[in-house]
């Protein structure tokens, strides 16, 4: 194994993202199950309470678990990138993204909680924040293309460099959408801009998925290598 501390790391990282999928699923669920006690409290519904209720409380049971799995996948990622920076410059930058994210959001939820009126504050570090995780994918993707590249596995550098555009294609298309809703105005806009996140929105499962195969693939490289 020629590269044991990338090995270990591109592993959990692999893993992080197994179980943020799986907590995000579980986030979907629970919020499916809470649509009978809305529709019950919205309607008045008589002889449905107990459903309600059964279904408040599922709902509560999966979110809980999403959000114990959603910490554990990032702490499992920080780990990773930690590990894999040991054996490519990369992952040092994606390390240092995730931190510069965490602080981001720390700081948006320490705002939003203790100034009034700081809508504007809180949403520009959300957006920081957001766009900091993207760099995290992106050099995180960067570091499997070249550790790829060193151990001769041209399939997979290709398949990182291709999940890079998608990625690239992906937020250009937001952006433009969210420009175009938010600028232009007026239904034909409205229009244009849904068609722009339906489309962003195919790509980013399509890269997600990707993602997740480069990483099973990145992964098995490494422990082969």
């Amino acid at each position: 194994m020629k590269f044991p501390n990338a090995a270990k790391g591109v592993k959990r990282i692999f893993t992080a993202e197994i179980l943020g999928l799986i907590s995000t699923i579980l986030l979907i669920i629970g919020f499916v199950l809470l649509i009978p006690a809305v529709l019950v409290a919205k309607n008045g519904a008589e002889g449905l309470e107990g459903a309600a209720i059964g279904a408040t409380v599922a709902m509560g049971v999966f979110v809980l678990i999403a959000g114990v799995l959603s910490i554990i996948a990032f702490i499992m990622n920080i780990i990773g990138i930690s590990n894999a920076s040991k054996d490519e410059e990369n992952f040092k930058s994606a390390l240092l993204f995730l931190i510069l994210g965490l602080v981001a959001k720390a700081a948006s939820i320490t705002i939003g909680r203790f100034v009034k009126d700081a809508a504007v504050a809180t949403g520009m570090l959300d957006s920081a924040s957001s766009l900091l995780n993207i760099f995290v994918t992106i050099f995180v993707i960067s570091g499997i293309v070249k550790l790829a590249d060193r151990l001769n596995r041209g399939d997979i550098s290709a398949k990182g460099t291709n999940v890079l555009k998608i990625l690239i294609a992906v937020n250009v298309l937001s952006l433009i959408a969210s420009f175009v809703a938010s600028v232009m105005g007026g239904p034909v806009a409205s229009g244009v801009s849904l068609v722009l996140a339906i489309v962003s929105a195919v790509l980013s499962l399509v890269q997600y998925i990707m993602y997740l195969s480069l990483l099973g693939k990145a992964k098995k490289m490494l422990i082969e290598s």
